[in-house]
């Protein structure tokens, strides 16, 4: 399966992304890492997993995961149990 990284750091309006033709990324058949993905939340598909890696310190990281649509749902309860 294709893995598609994304970065949209130096995006500033959301037409630049669609400009891009991610949508052939994001609706394909593979799978897409985006980075900045706050800059594009609108063009993501409806079901979704978002990772927000927050900063704690020079070694240390903190990881928020939300689901969006019943199959990231049942992915994160999976994740529950390691």
């Amino acid at each position: 399966m294709p893995l598609y990284h994304i970065d949209l750091y130096r995006l500033d309006r959301i037409e630049e992304s669609l400009d891009l033709g991610l949508d052939d990324y994001l609706y394909g058949n593979g799978v897409c890492v985006v980075e900045w993905a706050e800059k594009a939340l609108s063009i993501l598909p409806a079901e979704h997993l978002l990772v927000k890696i927050g900063y704690l310190a020079d070694t240390g990281r903190s990881f928020q995961i939300e689901p969006s649509g019943q199959r990231y749902s049942d992915i994160v309860e999976e994740l529950k149990h390691f």
